[in-house]
């Protein structure tokens, strides 16, 4: 048993341009298509309002998946979004960390993840001049140097002398007034 493909070809009859219906004619409606499927016949007409519509929804589709968001950057963070999470994130885990006893035993880890943390921020956001000019960098930025020199030098469970703590505390609450106001 051979199969054979079943298919009719449409002929178009099209006037020319009617000048007074201001549209190209439609097709015949008992035009016949060839469905993919081997032997059989599809009689429906698609016509160029649904296929429009069809077009319109499957792109509607594409726009609201995941994927499409994050390839197209629509949905996505602003830069500002971002900066703004980032700052006040290392801001908490800094004033965290600095709340710490000298005898913690999590005080070493505490130190460790904002060593990361400072580096992280400090490598994203300092050649970025979009933030560099800003009091909330400033501020942060002055904070996170002064803390990582005194570890650098004297290591992380060392206590921070009162002078340079009460500084590094008076940065971290302007930086954080200085983001809130959105500069």
């Amino acid at each position: 048993m051979a199969a054979s493909l079943v298919s009719s070809t449409a002929s178009y009859a099209l006037k020319p341009f009617d000048s007074q219906a201001r549209r190209i004619p439609r097709q015949r409606r008992n035009e016949t298509r060839t469905c993919a499927l081997i032997g059989q016949v599809d009689n429906t007409n698609l016509t160029r309002r649904q296929a429009a519509l069809g077009a319109l929804v499957g792109g509607l589709s594409l726009l609201q998946t995941a994927e499409a968001n994050a390839f197209l950057g629509i949905g996505e963070p602003s830069k500002e979004e971002i900066y703004k999470e980032d700052t006040a994130k290392i801001l908490k885990d800094v004033g965290a960390a600095l709340s710490l006893d000298k005898g913690d035993p999590t005080k070493e880890d505490a130190m460790n993840n904002v060593r990361k943390e400072t580096n992280a921020w400090v490598a994203k956001y300092r050649r970025d001049n979009k933030f560099g000019g800003r009091p909330s960098y400033g501020n942060t930025y002055s904070a996170l140097n002064a803390l990582a020199g005194h570890f650098n030098s004297f290591g992380p469970t060392a206590p921070l002398p009162k002078k340079r703590l009460e500084r590094i505390q008076k940065e971290l609450e302007d930086a954080t007034r200085m983001l809130g106001r959105g500069r």
